[in-house]
């Protein structure tokens, strides 16, 4: 005769687990979302920010408006600052920068990705190095030959922060070439195109930044690629820019890009923005973006793409320890 309450008391509380576990994974934006990047318009970051942003408006986040937000300075560093100003509020997310890594290894008290939360790993990119077309330097191994005579002779631009992508590219290549990276005259700058404005208007000689932002520079002829960091040649406007190991250098670096959430986001936020990143990741559209933007598409969800920062936590700094910028 207690058997009948005892199915009935089980059906009720596997009824309020399951309400629970629905509820769990319900979260969705209420309010607009803010993709946060830490560069200046125009660069790398930004481009891929605003192909995200463009396919959140139009199919991912539907529900809600998005924009990007450019919060730049100290090497990406402002745009993490602001994002944990909003903690647990799933609605702001930013793009993840290598400095969010380098910096604090060089400067103590910097915010870090442990005091973020990881979404996701989205794509690799390369770093450019151009110059002006009617210059003296035609290819990558004159920048060699001028750096090893003398390593002041040349100015290189590069944005957003001493090593960052951009400029760990450039010593990597460097010193594996023979160049003493400690006596560069590394210039750095808010954005890509500071930089590249800077090379058109004379007043750097050299200029690296993220292939994306270059290509319509040198389409239009107004600069004149000498090398890529990249494994292999680029397509496109980069079809005649030689890699570092074509010119004899051996040395190939890429950059990364994924997206954080501020700290303590709910595990039903983070479920949210895994299903919304798994599905950007395989939109036909996001692809045919990175193509054309010269960048390969490598997704991790948020548990892999926490593993994957650890890993890059230790390999970069081994490499500024090596650089002399980290102990």
């Amino acid at each position: 005769m207690h058997i009948r309450p005892l199915i009935f008391i089980a059906l009720l509380l596997s009824g309020l687990v399951g309400a629970q576990a629905a509820n769990a994974q319900s979260w969705k934006p209420a309010r607009a979302v803010e993709i946060i990047v830490g560069s200046a318009p125009g660069g790398g970051a930004d481009l891929t920010g605003r192909v995200m942003q463009k396919l959140f408006q139009e199919k991912l986040v539907s529900e809600v408006s998005s924009s990007v937000v450019n919060k730049t300075g100290g090497g990406s560093t402002l745009s993490f600052v602001y994002l944990n100003q909003h903690p647990a509020d799933a609605h702001y997310i930013a793009l993840t920068l290598q400095p969010m890594i380098t910096g604090p290894l060089m400067i103590a008290g910097q915010i870090t990705y442990t005091d973020m939360t990881p979404l996701a790993h989205l794509i690799n990119e390369y770093v450019g190095f151009a110059v002006r077309p009617d210059g003296p330097l035609k290819t990558g191994r004159d920048i060699v030959e001028r750096l090893k005579k003398d390593p002041t002779s040349l100015s290189i631009a590069l944005s957003t922060a001493l090593a960052g992508s951009n400029h760990l590219a450039t010593v990597l290549a460097l010193k594996a070439a023979g160049v003493d990276i400690k006596r560069l005259r590394v210039i750095v700058v808010k954005g890509a195109g500071e930089a590249i404005t800077g090379v058109m208007g004379g007043h750097f000689d050299i200029a690296a930044a993220s292939a994306a932002s270059l290509i319509p520079f040198f389409e239009s002829g107004k600069l004149q690629g000498i090398a890529v960091s990249g494994p292999r040649r680029l397509s496109g406007a980069f079809a005649n820019v030689p890699t570092w190991k074509e010119q004899g250098v051996d040395s190939v670096y890429a950059n990364w890009r994924g997206v954080v959430g501020p700290k303590g986001m709910t595990a039903p936020q983070i479920a949210y923005w895994d299903g919304v990143f798994a599905r950007l990741a395989q939109m036909p559209e996001w692809r045919d973006e990175l193509a054309h933007l010269l960048q390969d598409p490598v997704y991790l969800n948020s548990r892999e793409t926490r593993k994957y920062l650890d890993s890059q936590h230790q390999e970069l700094r081994t490499i500024l320890v090596d650089l002399g910028l980290a102990k």
